[in-house]
């Protein structure tokens, strides 16, 4: 089990959260909780539903990303998974499985909507970030 400062620090190198206050961060840290997995074991299951689920920081081990069965990429500590579903309700877009034995933090959806109501820091933040990304996307399309 981490203990709370290893949590706060996972956070702070997350995206999604990296530049919230200290504050922000406990908050979120306190609605998280720890989850293990065993190699081979499905963390996320593409094209399941996600707006009853729960995203995920990696603070130890291996996970490779998989689209349509295919390998995609490979998540190891300090990387964060299905935050899109979490917030959209969508369909998991990959399936996310333990290549060594992993410790996650998992964040549920209705925790973190509360929180985003509750903490208007956090809402702001996730809202640049998510432009951020739209904008690199739109960037990239444009080349």
């Amino acid at each position: 089990m981490k203990t709370e400062s290893d949590v706060n620090q996972a956070l702070k190198g997350v995206p999604l959260f990296a530049g919230l206050s200290d504050k922000s961060l406990r908050s979120i840290a306190s609605q998280m909780k720890s989850y293990e997995f065993s190699p081979g074991s499905v963390i996320i299951e593409e094209n399941t539903e996600g707006k009853l689920g729960r995203m995920y920081v990696i603070l130890s081990g291996q996970a490779e990303v998989l689209i349509d069965g295919k390998p995609v990429a490979q998540y190891g500590p300090g990387d964060h998974f299905g935050e899109m579903s979490v917030l959209d309700g969508s369909p998991r877009s990959a399936t996310i499985r333990a290549t060594t034995d992993v410790t996650t933090m998992g964040l549920s959806s209705w925790n973190l909507r509360a929180l985003i109501k509750e903490e208007p820091e956090i809402s702001l933040h996730i809202i640049e970030v998510l432009v951020a990304r739209l904008r690199a996307v739109n960037a990239k399309l444009n080349d």
